[in-house]
């Protein structure tokens, strides 16, 4: 059966977001005493730290836009997990679907082997032994275990039944989907030509009668002529002579007259007022192309308009400022590089989203650092 790519449903993951945005505030505040000790440091050394700083802010930036991406959605026979840039299917196989425990007295251990503070998506190891893959973004619930054509797939899910409802669903569904692939595919079953109808009857020649045969039947149409004639005779002479003399004819009874009265006439019903009719007031309808973005949408942009928006901030502060107070020579690359650095990252950006999307931070990351480091050297 070829590849679907009809959503089901998705399954809501259980999240613990104290959790999950601890590494970005770790990444923001190092990001401010950066920021801070390189504008009270000066000189290229501050500088270096105003970089610094900038890049872990980008860094908390990409891992609050990650954390909150993941998503598990369901298809026929399949669950795929999205994240920002890239995605993962796991095609589920015959086998026997597990509740474990990880947390309380019989905890099983679990080994992950990317995550921390409780949350951990990608392979791991359970009870030491069991190679699997894991997507947990909670420490709290327990892990639903399923077997799939990658191993077994170890889910942290907001609402367990919720998960094994769709699980059973997408299996029927793609049982359904491989019966009806494997009835097209079939060689069709010959038709059952109809018998050949039967042959018309042959046509009886009339049977020549001889002449005895003849004399025969003439003889015995001519008896039953002559009975017939003599059997008339007889019945006019009876009548005649039982002919009697008519009187005149009896009255008959006058026919009694029966007067029925004449049926009420209902009244006509009375007319109804109807009730006046409310008009509605004309509503504006928000278009399709006006719909406010979601998350998922703003997160996926953030490559491509993060350049753009940051050439124009660091144009902004020039204009305003009125510098570079540098030669004519060297302003002219510094601006020319400023005016290429924010375009030229949103193509990459757009470049690598549709080819590279795991370059898409990088690309991102690179693009905002060349214009934080080109500002601050024509701002100094």
């Amino acid at each position: 059966m070829s590849e679907m790519s009809t959503q089901i449903t998705s399954v809501r993951l259980a999240r613990d977001r104290a959790r999950l945005f601890a590494a970005p505030v770790i990444c923001v505040l190092i990001a401010a005493a950066a920021v801070a000790s390189g504008l009270l440091l000066g000189g290229p050394g501050g500088i270096s730290l105003v970089a610094v700083g900038g890049l872990a802010a980008l860094i908390a930036a990409y891992l609050v836009a990650l954390v909150s991406s993941y998503r598990l959605l369901v298809e026929p026979g399949v669950l795929k997990l999205q994240w920002l840039g890239g995605e993962r299917r796991y095609r589920l196989v015959r086998g026997s679907v597990t509740r474990v425990a990880v947390v309380g007295e019989n905890a099983a251990s679990l080994d992950p082997r990317f995550g921390s503070l409780g949350w951990a998506v990608g392979p791991a190891m359970l009870r030491g032994d069991e190679p699997i893959e894991l997507i947990r973004l909670s420490s709290r619930p327990p892990l639903i275990v399923a077997p799939t054509d990658r191993g077994r797939l170890a889910i942290a899910a907001a609402v367990e039944s919720d998960l094994l409802a769709a699980m059973t669903h997408a299996v029927r569904l793609q049982e359904r989907l491989d019966e009806v692939a494997a009835r097209r595919a079939a060689p069709p079953v010959p038709e059952v030509a109809p018998p050949p109808p039967p042959p018309p009857p042959a046509p009886v020649a009339p049977r020549v009668l001889t002449g005895i045969e003849r004399t025969l039947i003439e003889q015995r149409l001519a008896a039953e002529r002559a009975a017939a004639q003599a059997a008339a005779e007889v019945e006019r002479a009876g009548a005649a002579a039982g002919v009697v003399p008519e009187g005149p004819p009896a009255l008959e009874p006058a026919a009694a007259v029966v007067i029925t009265a004449a049926p009420d006439v209902a009244p006509a019903p009375a007319a109804v007022p109807r009730a006046a009719r409310r008009r509605e007031r004309a509503q504006w309808q928000r278009p399709a192309w006006l719909s406010v973005p979601g998350p998922a949408t703003v997160v996926a942009a953030l490559p491509i308009a993060l350049p753009l928006i940051g050439a124009g901030i660091a144009w902004t502060a020039i204009t305003v400022t009125g510098r570079p107070a540098l030669p004519i020579d060297e302003a002219r690359i510094l601006l020319a590089a400023l005016a290429l650095v924010g375009p030229l990252g949103a193509a990459g950006g757009l470049i690598a989203r549709t080819w590279y999307p795991r370059l898409g931070g990088l690309v991102m990351v690179t693009s905002i650092s060349a214009l934080a480091m080109l500002t601050r050297t024509i701002l100094a």
